[in-house]
């Protein structure tokens, strides 16, 4: 009687590893690209935020100080920095009241309240309305006071 010593995996087997692992990977990426880009795209509301954080707090420091709102943009380079995004992306404004005030503050609160806002990064743009963000084609037209 002649004993098969032979140790290893036949061709058939190796193959049917190989197949089982791309129909994986097939299954596997797509999922993965996906999750990379909803994880980019909260990325990019977090740097939104930030930059709406640091608007309405230099409009506040304004409204404390009894200037015109309309110097905010004289500050943008400030605001920038304490909103710490990357160095190509874009941010504009509208004031709550319709219009950045440029006189006294006294009853005119709303006008440095940021409204709503639009910030682009990598072309890619998203859109606040007041009360949420939302990524869109490109801000809807209106008056806006561009930052940066």
């Amino acid at each position: 009687m002649k004993k098969n010593n032979n140790k290893g995996f036949t061709l058939v087997e190796l193959i049917v590893v190989l197949v089982i692992l791309a129909i994986l990977a097939a299954i596997l990426v797509p999922a993965l690209l996906g999750y990379i880009d909803r994880a980019r795209e909260k990325q990019y509301v977090l740097n939104a935020k930030s930059a709406l954080t640091a608007t309405q707090a230099e409009l506040s420091s304004l409204y404390g100080e009894n200037k015109s709102a309309d110097v905010i943009a004289s500050r943008a380079s400030i605001v920038k920095a304490t909103a710490d995004v990357p160095e190509s992306t874009s941010f504009k404004f509208s004031a709550k009241g319709g219009t950045v005030a440029s006189g006294a503050v006294s009853g005119n609160h709303d006008a440095y309240t940021v409204g709503t806002a639009a910030y682009t990064e990598k072309s890619i743009t998203m859109y606040y309305d007041g009360s949420s963000w939302t990524k869109v084609d490109a801000a809807p037209s209106g008056t806006y006071y561009e930052l940066w």
